[in-house]
């Protein structure tokens, strides 16, 4: 059986762009002559915004920079940064972000430090929402009993916005599904089932129920549809979030019945369930791998097929019926291992095709991972870049 096409739109105006971070300039490349000049200009001026921002995308964005380099640059522009202006939209960037680990830029003492100076500037008693959201927004993942309350904080200062509660209802979402790791598009890449039982996890669920913000309850409810359909036909979450996501969005719109933005969360979810229900033929859907496209204009569409294969029926007679065709080549662990960087993508399928994979805009290029199952065993994961392999991934 093959589950095609689970279409889920991204472009939702306003209350979808207030759950993400602040829009960003396109990136302009640096070079590291342009960086070496724009350090010295820091050192004179510590307070140029334009060189800081500059310097935060040039070494969280130029992957040839060597990590012993980049590490200890980025630690000391983002101290600064939390320590001097915690409330500039800089500071609630990716690139103003350390993580303790899990890739190349990771920083324990980095993480370390800046936890610290983020915490010391939230126990002021003077503090604004924007520094709290920028504090928030760091936290997001490594502890979200804090991160929502200094949403919540937040939201207390400014109960009207929509971008701050968009942000709440997002983050416990996150909770509720234990999400440890998200893409920059949105896509979930892993989520603890710990965290997904957790008091905080609980406690978010009870908001859900109880809460009377709108948008709160809205970007939770899409957040749980988009993030928690990845995650759950994927094989990483254990529970269809579907349930919760109707009620928390049945719920918002009772309390904001006019308003548009709110109401095209709900329709968003809506088009989701009709999609899987009428691939599987209007029942409910059996747990399967999942396949998701996000493209550049910020679309995203989930696709979800067995690696099951139908043998083709005994032909009747074989003058009165053209030659069954070869079943489709399936992919092995031998074959995954004779993927090497340079392959096309049309060699690569020749091998079997994925079980699910994810598409992406990256900076401008088109990045495709495939990934490929035997029954409920992970084979691996094949990396592609505008159509040619770049990487191979065997557990």
């Amino acid at each position: 059986m093959r589950l095609d096409l689970l279409r889920l739109s991204l472009s939702i105006a306003l209350v979808l762009l207030a759950g993400q971070p602040r829009a960003e300039a396109q990136h302009v490349q640096t070079s590291a002559a342009q960086a070496r000049k724009l350090e010295a200009d820091l050192q004179s001026n510590p307070h140029d915004r334009a060189a800081r921002g500059a310097l935060l995308d040039y070494y969280f964005l130029d992957s040839s920079i060597d990590p012993a380099e980049a590490v200890p640059a980025r630690r000391r522009l983002i101290l600064w940064l939390i320590e001097n202006a915690p409330a500039d939209p800089l500071a609630g960037t990716p690139a103003a972000t350390i993580d303790a680990s899990g890739h190349r830029l990771a920083d324990p003492e980095g993480f370390k430090l800046a936890s610290a100076a983020w915490r010391a500037q939230a126990a002021k008693k003077i503090i604004g929402a924007a520094a709290l959201v920028n504090a928030a927004y760091f936290f997001k993942l490594s502890d979200k009993p804090f991160t929502i309350s200094l949403l919540e904080r937040a939201l207390a200062l400014e109960p009207s916005s929509k971008e701050i509660g968009a942000r709440l209802g997002d983050e416990y979402a996150l909770a509720i599904m234990g999400v440890t790791m998200v893409n920059k598009n949105g896509y979930p890449l892993a989520a603890d089932p710990v965290e997904a039982q957790s008091a905080t996890a609980q406690e978010a669920r009870e908001a859900l129920q109880t809460g009377r913000n709108p948008y709160v309850l809205a970007k939770a409810g899409y957040m749980l549809s988009f993030q928690g359909t990845i995650l759950y036909y994927s094989r990483k979450l254990a529970f269809d979030t579907a349930p919760l996501a109707e009620a928390a969005l049945q719920r918002a719109v009772s309390l904001a019945p006019h308003d548009r933005d709110v109401a095209n969360y709900l329709e968003q979810h809506h088009e989701m369930q009709r999609e899987i229900q009428s691939q599987m033929g209007g029942t409910a859907p059996a747990r399967t791998s999942v396949s998701t496209a996000h493209a550049a204009r910020t679309h995203a569409a989930v696709h979800t097929s067995s690696s099951k294969t139908v043998p083709a029926a005994k032909p009747v007679a074989a003058a009165a019926l053209p030659a069954a065709a070869p079943p489709e080549p399936v992919m092995t662990v031998d074959g995954l291992k004779e993927v090497k960087a340079g392959m096309t993508r049309d060699d690569l399928l020749k091998l079997g095709k994925p079980a699910g994979s994810v598409t992406m805009n990256d900076d401008g290029h088109m990045v495709e991972i495939f990934q490929y199952y035997a029954g409920d065993t992970n084979l691996g994961s094949v990396r592609l870049t505008d159509g040619t392999v770049s990487s191979v991934q065997i557990p």
